[in-house]
């Protein structure tokens, strides 16, 4: 099968028609900035920060102790909630950029995700559970794994409006709510899976703890999230395309480690999986010719390289936990 490319899940034409949504949503945040307020390390709580970095006028501060990356002031919770709710931007993804590319995220993100999932499952001897994804969005994920007949109950979590109408449509049994508020039983669930949550929340600690508390003894918590330490952040600082308005925490292996085990996890597994680095590297060196210029060795390996050596980088991130993609495990004991 043909290696995936950034183009096949977020389609050119595409990703240019949403960009008036994106300026509404940023323009929003913006407004609200005399609200913002404060806050310390979301993985370890210290307060020894130092300034990363500025973009699209917010601000972002690097950990001295953990190395966690931070917009810091930042939106309230419930700011944030409100800003969802009107987000352009989503109700864009969910009417026109999901659709357009669901064959793709399906056979390429999300059917190795399950595979994955189901394989963690086995390992940890977790069959015939219940699964919660906090997050579903589109409801792709939970479909898929309701049609594998694997667990004995599929539940989507999904507090914006048009994404849980999405997850209802496609018969999923979906709560259309935040973490906080979700009404269901405590020690209920054999695993909880979020794709791409954490970075959006203004405490990802409280979340994450609320979260284990719907976890029976020895179920597994399993989440994904961009990688402060990624090659992105690490070659393009804040010009890497996922350091945005919507993104506030931006942890590393290290980090989530810590994070996890502060919300009472025990850590299983940690790896960055990415597939796409080398393509999203490229895609932003064709959009700004002298973006790399003192990247002597990156922009080389893109410019002058065989698709098999750059295959063999990509291969070479993932291996050292240098992917912008990251992966967790962790067990309720």
């Amino acid at each position: 099968m043909k290696s995936m490319q950034e183009k096949d899940i977020r389609p050119e034409s595409l990703m240019n028609l949403k960009i008036p949504a994106l300026k509404h949503d940023i323009r929003y945040l913006r407004k609200k900035k005399t609200q913002f307020i404060k806050i310390n390390c979301p993985a370890c709580g210290l307060s020894t920060c130092e300034h990363w970095s500025k973009k699209a006028g917010f601000n972002y501060e690097k950990c001295l102790n953990c190395r966690t990356i931070f917009m810091n002031p930042r939106a309230t919770e419930g700011m944030l909630q409100e800003f969802y709710l009107q987000s352009k931007n989503y109700k864009f993804w969910n009417k026109h950029i999901f659709p357009a590319s669901e064959n793709v995220r399906k056979e390429k993100i999300f059917k190795p995700r399950l595979e994955k999932i189901i394989q963690l499952c086995k390992k940890y001897k977790i069959e015939n559970g219940i699964l919660l994804e906090i997050g579903a969005a589109f409801g792709t994920f939970c479909e898929i794994a309701k049609d594998s007949g694997f667990f004995r109950k599929i539940i989507a979590v999904e507090p914006t409006p048009s994404l849980a109408y999405s997850c209802r449509a496609r018969g999923i049994d979906t709560i259309e709510s935040t973490v906080e508020n979700l009404k269901i039983d405590k020690n209920s669930v054999d695993i909880i899976i979020n794709f791409e949550v954490i970075e959006h929340l203004f405490n990802p600690l409280k979340f994450i703890t609320q979260s284990v508390d719907f976890l029976k003894r020895d179920g597994i918590f399993i989440c994904t999230c961009p990688n402060g330490e990624g090659i992105g952040t690490l070659v393009l600082k804040e010009k890497a395309n996922y350091v945005n308005h919507e993104h506030l925490n931006y942890f590393n292996p290290f980090s989530i480690e810590m994070l996890l085990k502060n919300c009472g996890l025990s850590v299983l597994e940690i790896n960055t999986p990415g597939e796409l680095d080398i393509d999203n590297l490229n895609n932003t060196l064709k959009e700004n010719k002298t973006i790399l210029d003192k990247q002597i060795f990156i922009k080389h390996i893109l410019t002058n390289c065989s698709d098999n050596t750059k295959n063999n980088f990509q291969s070479f991130l993932k291996q050292n936990m240098l992917s912008s993609h990251l992966w967790i495990v962790g067990i309720k004991q």
